[in-house]
């Protein structure tokens, strides 16, 4: 684990209640993995299970804290990312309130400070949504 919940916030650009990732597992030019447990005070639950936005947004967090642990180490600072694009968008199964999801983002391609990425999470060996992302890097 590289970055626990605590230090999360350093460096994302979201703040609580907004925050969808517990911790960064792993980060390199390839891309991240990270963590986030759902809590049933989750503002995205709804009848017990995590809505499909809250994982479009562990998702999109998950770069943001690979990219900006990356910055923080090369330029001693955080990089802030935008969402250019979401495309490719698929979703197979929502996780229930106490299930712990993982989160895999694939750096496919990258244009100077542009990246297609693909991210993936899941739960218990199930699939919850994958797409593909176009991140834009201040």
């Amino acid at each position: 684990m590289i970055l626990e919940r605590k230090d999360i916030e350093k460096i994302i650009p979201q703040r609580h209640p907004f925050v969808f990732i517990d911790c960064l597992c792993s980060a390199d030019d390839e891309g991240f993995q990270s963590e986030f447990a759902v809590r049933p005070e989750n503002i995205f639950v709804e009848n017990n299970l995590l809505t499909e936005p809250a994982l479009i947004e562990n998702i999109a967090q998950t770069c943001a804290a690979g990219f900006g642990y990356l910055g923080s180490r090369s330029e001693g600072k955080p990089r802030i990312g935008y969402i250019g694009a979401i495309s490719r968008l698929s979703v197979h199964h929502l996780p229930v309130t106490g299930s712990v999801i993982k989160t895999t983002v694939t750096v496919l391609h990258k244009l100077d400070s542009i990246f297609l990425v693909r991210g993936e999470n899941e739960c218990d060996g199930k699939k919850l949504i994958d797409c593909e992302m176009k991140i834009a890097l201040a």
